[in-house]
């Protein structure tokens, strides 16, 4: 009796044990499919590569915070961020004014950009060059505000370990972008949007392009709350996240920057699952997350804004590498990223699709095959 009972017993301990690893396995999938969303962009042809990129350039501004605060008194460092404009004709940089560069930001569209980690202001200017002549394949006049942040090593002979001393660093400059959100959300906070005002960046620097859009939306983050922010969509507001090193759900209602999808019309996100910086992101994310430039952002978690993203997978175009420069070099990601910033390239692309066609282009169509 007893031993029939102890067998029944076990026998059904070990289906619950197998009915509880299905489960566990069956959300794993479901968890890891959430994920694997095709991409989507909403008024935006992410594999048309038809670009011509023979238009004029952007014109071009320098905003450098290298010598602003980094962690507090934000508000009176904002005054002491550098502003330059670059004239075409001198080929130089000339000192200039937040005054100036709002006073022509109802003329054109902008493009915030900010770049990743690491760099010195001599690295972040060569991806400022960069930037500027590839923004030739987007149609129409428009404006880059180029971000130059405290992105360089801050920790040089600490009495660490190298991995320790690798960890410091991407910790503190992860700090370092977060703050610099709050000094682009005060730009942001003064434009009108008569035009079409986009933010982002490259890495970490997508971590700046998040933060100012969490500011807009009415969000708090470090102590910090923007005077006057409210929780409603901006119209003409876009963020563009390239290659993106923060936590995957810090976008999701509630999350760490949840609020950036309420201030935004449209959030432009890249993913690549075989990024090999990326990759190890869980070892630096304080909550051992992947990173949203890794596996993209779940829209399941977006509650109404689920309509607002717009994903990009970049795998086949830039491989393995999580540099700026093959995303430049792709043609799908430059016409997806000019397509979101700039209006004018949807009116490109629906002017090329109503142009009738050629009658020899016609004739040759309607030839039988032989």
């Amino acid at each position: 009796m007893n031993a029939a009972l102890v067998r029944e017993t076990a026998l059904w301990a070990f289906w619950r044990i197998a009915a509880a690893a299905i489960i566990v396995a069956a959300m794993a999938v479901a968890a890891s499919a959430q994920y694997c969303t095709p991409d989507q962009c909403d008024g935006c042809d992410l594999n048309n590569c038809q670009l011509d990129c023979c238009h004029e350039l952007p014109e071009l501004w320098l905003v450098n915070t290298r010598c602003a605060p980094k962690c507090n008194n934000l508000d009176a460092g904002f005054e002491r961020i550098s502003v330059q404009r670059y004239d075409a004709s001198c080929r130089r940089f000339v000192k200039s004014s937040w005054e100036e560069l709002l006073a022509e930001e109802a003329s054109m569209p902008t493009l915030i950009f900010a770049h990743g980690n690491t760099l010195q202001h001599k690295g972040a200017m060569d991806q400022c060059w960069d930037v500027y002549r590839k923004m030739r394949c987007c149609p129409g006049k428009k404006r880059l505000v180029f971000w130059s942040w405290p992105a360089q090593i801050d920790h040089l002979r600490p009495l660490l370990r190298p991995r320790q001393l690798i960890l410091s660093n991407l910790r503190t400059k992860f700090t370092y972008a977060e703050y610099q959100g709050y000094y682009m959300a005060k730009l942001v906070q003064r434009m009108s949007m008569t035009q079409r005002v986009t933010v982002g960046g490259h890495s970490y620097g997508g971590i700046i392009g998040a933060v100012s859009a969490h500011f807009i939306g009415g969000g708090e983050l470090r102590g910090l709350k923007l005077a006057g922010a409210e929780a409603v969509e901006r119209p003409n507001f876009r963020v563009a996240l390239v290659s993106a090193a923060f936590d995957n759900d810090s976008l999701d209602v509630g999350g760490r920057y949840g609020q950036a999808f309420v201030a935004a019309e449209k959030i432009y996100v890249t993913r690549n699952r075989t990024d090999s910086t990326l990759r190890r992101w869980p070892n630096i994310s304080y909550r051992c997350k992947p990173a949203v430039g890794v596996t993209g952002v779940n829209a399941n978690c977006l509650g109404e804004n689920a309509h607002k993203l717009c994903q990009q997978t970049l795998t086949s175009d830039v491989g393995s590498s999580h540099y700026i420069e093959p995303h430049l070099g792709s043609r799908r990601f430059m016409n997806a990223l000019c397509c979101v910033a700039f209006p004018a390239c949807a009116e490109c692309a629906k002017a090329e699709q109503t142009k009738p066609v050629p009658p020899q282009a016609a004739k040759l169509e309607l030839k039988p095959a032989a």
